[in-house]
């Protein structure tokens, strides 16, 4: 029986195991036992090819043993020295950053959130000589729970507003509903006839000829604005007030004191109260005397606390429900007109649902000691 040479796998054989191994090679493909060299090893096998080469067999007699190649042998034995297991590692490389090195990128992202994955990496590399990626950075952080969001925006609060928004909470954590139940959250809002309010998306096709068709235009200054004065208590709301031109406490005593809130103390009771900020106009001599001469009470309010005020909710809702109608808008007065209806569609429990959470506005702050809430 001639056998072809390039079924041999061996050309120089200097050893009496090579020989063996030749000649055991040989008569399994005379018996066809051999008909096609394996890719694949079980666990088993791969831990019986390490033990052999570890006692001192070749890779060539440890391949022909297991029926494979030489270069799988010689791929689990490169593998087994450098981690130290024979197991396989499906897809991607071995991981670049030891465990020290990710819990220092933990530690300085705690320390400084707004700090860049770029920034991350690059000290990173400073400190231990070791180069990353961004990715590999985020996925760091990823893996712990730490993702990159955008933040609230807050108004910055004061120290000494700090104080008095804590302890102000603490007072009326905890009113009943009965309690909050004649208290009126009054507060004036500016509204857009082509508001920008960066809520907008559009689907679209990737690629920048889609991008520069799916613009949004963004007119300067809202395209004209208007300001409008409300009020909300348990059970029911003001109509919108136009407050035409910039808002003093002359307008203020005039508008809204006299011809609105007077005549609404009449209609809820002794236990009226009104709630407004510490805006220059709502705190002016004349409007204090106005308020005085109509024993009309006023709820103290804390500086810096619009996160307590229910009525910023509502601005947004009136907001997010007039925002769709607003392509027709051509003047200040159909924006009003719109608002107006707008604002009379607003379920009323919906607001009463606003007042109701201010035992949990007032907890939150309490539990913050006075910071910004997520209200």
């Amino acid at each position: 029986m001639k056998i072809s040479c390039q079924y041999f796998p061996y050309k120089n054989i200097q050893r009496i195991e090579d020989i063996i191994s030749a000649t055991v090679f040989l008569l399994l493909i005379k018996t066809n036992v051999i008909m096609e060299r394996r890719r694949h090893l079980s666990r088993e096998e791969m831990l019986r090819a390490v033990g052999m080469i570890e006692a001192g067999s070749r890779q060539r007699t440890v391949a022909l043993a297991l029926n494979t190649s030489q270069s799988v042998i010689s791929r689990l034995w490169t593998r087994y020295r450098s981690t130290g297991t024979v197991a396989e590692r499906h897809g991607g490389l071995y991981r670049c950053t030891t465990r020290r090195q990710d819990r220092y990128i933990q530690i300085l992202t705690r320390r400084a959130p707004t700090i860049t994955a770029m920034m991350l990496a690059v000290r990173l590399h400073h400190s231990s000589g070791n180069l990353i990626s961004d990715q590999t950075v985020r996925n760091r952080l990823h893996e712990v729970n730490l993702h990159s969001r955008r933040p609230l925006r807050v108004p910055p609060i004061a120290m000494h507003n700090r104080r008095i928004r804590y302890q102000w909470a603490l007072e009326h954590r905890n009113w009943a509903e009965e309690q909050w139940r004649f208290v009126c959250f009054s507060d004036e809002s500016r509204f857009g006839m082509r508001p920008d309010t960066r809520r907008i998306r559009h689907w679209r096709t990737p690629g920048r000829q889609q991008r520069l068709k799916s613009c949004q235009e963004v007119h300067p200054y809202s395209g004209g604005t208007i300001m409008v004065w409300a009020g909300i208590w348990i059970g029911g709301r003001t109509e919108l007030i136009w407050i035409r031109g910039n808002l003093n406490a002359q307008i203020y005593a005039e508008t809204i004191v006299s011809d609105v809130i007077v005549p609404l103390q009449v209609q809820i009771g002794p236990l009226f109260q009104l709630m407004h900020d510490n805006a220059r106009p709502h705190t002016a001599r004349v409007v204090r005397q106005t308020l005085a001469a109509a024993n009309i009470n006023v709820l103290p309010w804390p500086a810096q606390s619009p996160d307590l005020n229910p009525i910023e909710h509502a601005w947004d809702m009136l907001q997010r429900r007039a925002l769709p109608n607003t392509e027709g808008i051509q003047s200040q007065e159909d924006l009003f007109l719109l608002l107006q209806r707008t604002w009379a569609a607003i379920p009323q429990r919906d607001l009463d649902e606003l007042i109701l959470s201010m035992p949990n506005r007032c907890s939150c702050v309490v539990s913050v000691r006075g910071r910004n809430t997520d209200y």
